[in-house]
C-alpha cells in the first residue's frame, strides 16, 4: 500500500489540514436535530390514501394506454386484411385468365391451392413468431 492508498498517509493529513485552513464549518440552526427527527417522522408515516388514489390513477392511465393501443392495433390489423383481400383478389382476377391459357380447365383449381398454401404458410410463420416471442 503507498501514502496515496492510506487514509492517515501525509498527503490526506495535508489535505486535511489545508481543508480545514481554508474552508469554515457551516453554521447549524439551533432546531436543526429537532426538525431533522420531526421530517424523518414524517416520512416514515406512510399516508395510506394518497398512495392509494396515486397508484389508481397510475393504473387507469396504464390501462387507458393499453387499451388505446390494443384498439389500435385492432385497425391496423383489419385495414391489413382488407388490403391484403382486395390485393389478393386484383392478383387473382389478372392471374385466372393466363393460368387458364396455360393450364386449361385446372387452373382455378390450381390458383386456389397456391393461395390456400400460401395462407397456410403466413399463419405458420406468424405462429411461429408469436411462440417465439411468448418463450422470450
Amino acid at each position: 500500500m503507498n501514502e496515496f492508498e492510506s487514509a492517515d498517509g501525509p498527503l490526506e493529513r495535508a489535505l486535511d489540514r489545508a481543508l480545514g485552513r481554508t474552508c469554515e464549518r457551516p453554521q447549524v440552526p439551533k432546531d436543526f436535530r429537532r426538525r431533522f427527527e420531526a421530517a424523518l417522522a414524517r416520512a416514515a408515516e406512510p399516508d395510506l390514501a394518497a398512495l392509494r388514489s396515486r397508484l389508481e390513477s397510475e393504473q387507469h392511465a396504464q390501462l387507458a394506454r393499453l387499451e388505446s393501443r390494443y384498439v389500435r392495433l385492432r385497425r391496423r390489423t383489419l385495414g391489413t386484411l382488407i388490403g391484403a383481400a382486395f390485393a389478393t383478389g386484383a392478383a387473382a382476377t389478372l392471374a385466372l385468365p393466363w393460368m387458364e391459357r396455360h393450364l386449361g380447365a385446372d387452373g382455378p383449381r390450381v390458383l386456389t391451392a397456391v393461395g390456400g398454401a400460401v395462407g397456410l404458410a403466413i399463419a405458420f410463420l406468424s405462429w411461429r413468431a408469436h411462440a417465439r416471442s411468448d418463450a422470450l
